[in-house]
């Protein structure tokens, strides 16, 4: 996906939210730091991805820091656990239980900080009110003819992560082989390994593979050729988010399903989509 004109004004927002966190002291020079960025290295012709790593290693300078979303991210994940039995108990009652496992894996996607929520007490405020919301747009019925063999898991944020799990229990009943792909470096809210098995998900999948890199979503052009040939080779890609999307939506990996929230004009344009309804896309 190319940057839209919403973009930069997005990404600030979210500069001074990591600045706050960290050392609201420096948020005046993260906010310089990040404008010096955009007015070198926006381009609207190149994927958003590009510009937005750049941000975000520039804004971890400043504060220098490696990791601003660090206890975010734990507290994320300590309050998905909570909700956990209830998402499994909505995913056990339901007759469609591909699509409750998808459902509930998306919900777990507004845990994105400075984006959808800012603390992680405002998601249990959502949780209720978008298990009821339900999918609106729905390839569930597409995606099954697609689930076999060996398939993907590109993970996005933590918190969501744990949610994740009661999807790739699901997908057991359909597929060979799960690989669980996450960031290879801290950026954002996203899951790493040190997340993902903190949560247990080495206890679901086949493996756990790393991006290698740090970078917003994958970027394919800095990825190890393991990753490239893992992903090309693969039967299914499942990618979570915003970020992969972003990163992927341009490149001639397929078959691929995104699930992810529309949170932002950008995405839900480019995407076809009305923004903030819950999505299944797949594209063949």
């Amino acid at each position: 996906m190319k940057p839209q004109p919403e973009c930069p004004a997005c990404i600030l927002r979210r500069a001074v939210f990591e600045a706050n966190m960290v050392a609201p002291e420096k948020a005046m020079e993260v906010v310089k730091g990040v404008i010096n960025v955009l007015y070198h290295e926006f381009d609207e012709t190149k994927p958003s991805i590009k510009v937005w790593t750049k941000v975000h290693r520039r804004i971890n300078e400043i504060l220098d820091t490696e990791d601003p979303y660090r206890d975010l991210k734990k507290e994320s994940n300590r309050i998905a656990m909570e909700y956990y039995p209830l998402a499994e108990n909505f995913y056990n009652n339901s007759e469609d239980k591909l699509r409750a496992a998808e459902l509930v894996a998306i919900i777990g996607n507004i845990l994105d900080y400075g984006v959808s929520i800012k603390t992680p007490a405002e998601f249990r405020l959502k949780f209720y009110e978008l298990l009821k919301e339900g999918l609106g747009y729905d390839d569930t019925d597409k995606l099954r003819e697609y689930l076999k063999g060996h398939v993907v898991y590109m993970t996005d944020n933590c918190g969501e992560i744990v949610f994740d799990k009661i999807l790739i229990k699901e997908l057991r009943k359909y597929v060979d082989k799960i690989t669980l792909l996450v960031r290879g470096k801290p950026i954002l809210s996203d899951a790493t390994l040190e997340d993902a098995l903190e949560v247990g998900m080495d206890k679901l999948v086949d493996d756990i593979k790393t991006t290698g890199i740090f970078a917003v979503g994958v970027d394919m052009d800095l990825v190890p050729t393991e990753i490239k040939d893992l992903l090309k080779s693969a039967d299914l890609i499942i990618a979570k988010g915003m970020g992969n999307y972003e990163s992927l939506s341009e490149t001639d990996l397929r078959p691929i399903v995104y699930l992810l929230r529309t949170k932002c004009d950008p995405v839900a344009r480019d995407m076809g989509l009305p923004r903030d309804i819950n999505v299944v896309k797949l594209y063949p």
